[in-house]
């Protein structure tokens, strides 16, 4: 097995499409939250996240469920 496949492999590369995967999410669910809260900011996730978190209060319930999301990461030992 060459070394590209180990890595497609690799728990690093699992949690990587899963990170994406909630990031995508949150894109999705806070949109409108964003727009009211961080508009000035850089949109890339990290960034729109920690802007967010700030606002957690305000935000709605699916934008908060998301931001959750992202910000914990799946471990190896959790059940899909």
């Amino acid at each position: 097995m060459g070394f590209s496949a180990l890595l497609a492999w690799s728990p690093a590369a699992a949690w990587a499409q899963d990170a994406s995967a909630a990031a995508t999410g949150m894109k999705a669910a806070c949109r409108a939250d964003y727009r009211a809260h961080c508009v000035g900011n850089d949109p890339a996730a990290p960034i729109a996240a920690a802007c967010l978190s700030q606002f957690y209060v305000n935000l709605s319930k699916n934008c908060q469920a998301a931001l959750n999301a992202y910000n914990t990461p799946k471990s190896d030992a959790e059940p899909e």
